[in-house]
């Protein structure tokens, strides 16, 4: 057992309390006595708090019954700043917003090499920081923290404590210290995890995903993943988004060869070089006029209005997707499916009655009808939303305490440098189970 301090309590009865807000919108103090379970006085006390320290205010009243009108509390979005990190196949994306996740401004750097070193992506990503803080005029020191999303797997290194690295098979990494190589051009907190995770999170916060219980983000862009998340009770606490390899699961016994070295799986069908390919190789297929796979693949979403070819090709696509997501009402149960990633985002609403209507065919009787198929309504930014969550989320669970950054480049600890040991953020509303990097 360990003991829990004073100073604990006070903490964790911070984080219900603006965990509650943060999640929920503005609200009275009654209505968060009632969902914290906390006491009255224990609530007055901390919002009297949090309202001194600026991390939110009262905006405007709501009638009672029969009495006064109460106040309204709501989260300040202008107490402070986070950077998303979006590092994907075809691109690296650096949103800068205000810590409810409001888009200050962001920046597109396109790869074009999807096997680019990653010092060089790291190089990007310290130039699109710097760049974003510059044109916003917010001191890079200032912020609150910089999340990264990265297209793979953040794992501790098993032969130097608190090392993370980042394996990542679509951009050719294997075992790769991106947190080192970002944190000495960083003077915020930093923290990497899976985009799939990330991109989870936001769309259960700020997404299509708000209010529902089991949530699965489905990520499809050059390669294909996917995250389970829990929905929040009372606003507070919930289940970290996992990570599923639905990119890898089998659909087709032997089908087209996969980059994992299987075949057959559904990001061979579905991933946007497989999606071009299979339109470039069928007969009556017309030359592209953009350059780049993301352009591209909006060029032929917008092609299947009146390009039969075009129009056949998506609902195949649509056909395949459903027989992934079905997979995964049969195995997960989940109430909401958000169809996700750039790619998802461009050809989902083209392919979206497929999708519904092929998952439901392959769905298991009793469960047809209880899943909800929907695409992520985030935009552009999605990615880059999903890693700035992971400084919020961190934020929300110290009760809105601003990390302390350790100086130097060498052996800081916990929150420090990048350099040193590891903390693991808890989970605040939805997650926030990134890894410090």
């Amino acid at each position: 057992m360990v003991k829990r301090t004073t100073s604990d309590l006070r903490r964790h009865n911070r984080s219900i309390l603006l965990s509650a807000l943060y999640v929920q919108g503005p609200t009275s103090r009654n209505r968060l006595t009632r969902v914290s379970g906390l006491s009255s006085a224990t609530v007055s006390n901390v919002v009297s708090q949090l309202l001194a320290e600026g991390l939110i205010a009262e905006g405007g009243s709501e009638d009672s019954d029969g009495g006064r009108p109460r106040s309204v509390l709501e989260i300040r979005p202008d107490y402070g700043s986070v950077i998303g990190v979006d590092i994907g196949e075809t691109h690296v994306r650096i949103g800068l917003f205000d810590w409810t996740l409001s888009v200050i401004t962001s920046e597109v750097y396109p790869i074009a090499d999807t096997r680019l070193d990653a010092e060089s992506v790291a190089a990007l990503v310290l130039q699109g920081i710097s760049d974003v803080t510059r044109a916003a005029g917010v001191d890079p020191a200032d912020l609150l923290g910089v999340g990264v999303g990265v297209p793979g797997a953040v794992q501790p290194d098993p032969r130097i404590a608190g090392r993370m690295l980042v394996h990542a098979p679509t951009l050719g990494w294997s075992g790769v210290a991106l947190g080192e190589m970002l944190a000495p051009g960083v003077a915020a907190p930093l923290m990497l995890d899976n985009c799939a995770r990330t991109l989870g999170q936001a769309e259960m916060w700020r997404g299509v995903g708000q209010g529902a219980d089991r949530v699965v983000t489905a990520l499809i862009g050059v390669g294909v993943g996917a995250a389970l998340g829990s929905g929040t009770e009372g606003g507070t606490t919930g289940l970290a988004p996992a990570t599923i390899e639905w990119g890898h699961t089998v659909i087709y016994a032997g089908g087209l060869p996969c980059r994992c070295g299987s075949r057959g799986c559904l990001e061979a069908y579905v991933g946007a070089d497989a999606i071009l390919h299979r339109y470039q190789s069928t007969l009556g297929s017309q030359p592209f006029h953009a350059a780049g796979t993301e352009g591209r693949l909006a060029e032929l979403t917008a092609r299947a209005a009146t390009d039969p070819v075009a129009m056949e090709t998506l609902e195949k696509i649509g056909e395949y997707i459903g027989i992934g997501i079905g997979n995964l009402i049969n195995l997960l149960h989940p109430d909401l499916v958000v169809l996700s990633g750039w790619a998802g985002s461009v050809m989902g609403g083209v392919v979206l009655p497929t999708v519904r209507a092929t998952a439901e065919r392959h769905a298991l009787s009793y469960l047809r009808g209880r899943t909800r198929i929907e695409v992520g309504r985030l935009g552009q930014e999605a990615v880059a939303m999903g890693a700035a969550t992971l400084p919020v989320a961190h934020l929300l669970t110290t009760g809105g305490r601003r990390p302390e950054i350790m100086s130097g480049s060498g052996s800081g600890s916990g929150m420090g440098s990048g350099m040193g040991s590891v903390s693991r953020a808890v989970s605040g509303p939805g997650s926030g189970a990134g890894a410090w990097a």
